[in-house]
């Protein structure tokens, strides 16, 4: 049976309100802060994210890098942004539930001062090292690295990569040292170049240099393997166990946006991270989109939030 033409006009509405929305009270472009370097994970999600928002709204987006101190001054920049619905940060679980419990001088608040706008999703993370690395897997690393000195990179202290490096050494009895870089671009550009032999990633910032060979594959740090990489297989599978360090992403916003325009917001991203041709791109990078909601980001982030503060209390990590 044909649908009624005004239900099938009714449903091309709804579809398109969070756009239509957007463009009648949005006068000025939209400003996507990443608070790391050009060219890492977070910098990639937002650049794919800003081109799909200017096809669905006709509106400007801009993507701007503001690195430093393991995202925070990024995301500071958000949470003292205006709140016109204007101004969005996108960040990753190191922003939300580690950073907090490694210091007790934050510089805002992820309660009073931030709020979700959606996921993005789930990913992996892996360990790589560099080809010259005498090690095939994880218990060939293990025994190098009680053999001499090891050094492992991540694109900052409080990372989900950096705790998963520091979790292997703990767990492992090693002492790998952690070299923290301000942003996945700097932290692996020394490790293609062989200035340090092993790295912990996020999978969608080193898949394409690991299908290329540049680096080696050694362990997933999540409890299953990926999808992208079936050969490779998780820490807990070589013997290192329980083990079970990922990585989320969102989008955020300063707190204290008018309701209206907040919703307007969720529903634009959302739409946009539902885009076939964007959830195709995320997914082959290794990036399991699932655009939740503000209220589900919450609950999230709460109990990834009380995992990590017992876990960077047992490894006794602090900024202070």
């Amino acid at each position: 049976m044909k649908k009624p033409v005004a239900v099938i006009a009714f449903c091309f509405l709804a579809l398109a309100a969070p756009a239509m929305a957007w463009a009648q009270s949005a006068t000025q472009a939209l400003r996507i802060i990443v608070p790391y370097p050009p060219g890492g994970t977070t910098d990639t999600i937002a650049r794919l994210a800003g081109q799909k928002l200017n096809e669905l709204t006709g509106q400007t987006t801009i993507v701007e890098n503001r690195p430093g101190a393991g995202g925070n001054i990024g995301t500071q920049a958000v949470a003292l942004a205006a709140r016109d619905g204007l101004t969005v940060g996108i960040s990753a679980v190191n922003t939300f539930s580690i950073n907090p419990h490694l210091t007790k001088r934050p510089l805002y608040d992820t309660v009073r001062d931030l709020e979700p706008v959606c996921l993005i999703g789930f990913m992996p993370n892996i360990i790589v090292v560099h080809p010259a690395v005498p090690a095939q897997s994880l218990p060939e690393l293990i025994a190098l690295a009680k053999k001499r000195p090891l050094s492992f990179s991540s694109p900052g202290s409080g990372t989900s990569v950096h705790l998963a490096g520091e979790l292997l050494n703990e767990r492992a009895g090693i002492s790998i040292l952690h070299v923290p870089y301000k942003g996945d671009m700097p932290a692996l550009q020394d490790v293609l170049g062989g200035r340090v032999e092993v790295m912990a990633a996020n999978l969608p910032g080193v898949i394409e240099h690991v299908r290329a060979g540049k680096l080696r594959p050694i362990a997933v740090t999540s409890a299953r393997r990926s999808a992208l990489l079936p050969n490779v297989p998780t820490v807990q599978e070589q013997g290192v166990a329980p083990f079970d360090v990922s990585a989320w992403f969102l989008f955020f916003a300063p707190a204290g946006i008018p309701a209206e325009q907040m919703n307007t917001l969720v529903g634009l991203f959302r739409k946009a991270l539902q885009q076939p041709d964007l959830h195709d791109k995320l997914e082959r990078l290794g990036i399991d989109v699932q655009p939740l909601p503000p209220k589900e980001v919450k609950a999230l982030m709460a109990a990834d939030s009380k995992r990590y503060a017992a876990l960077i209390q047992k490894l006794n990590l602090s900024w202070d």
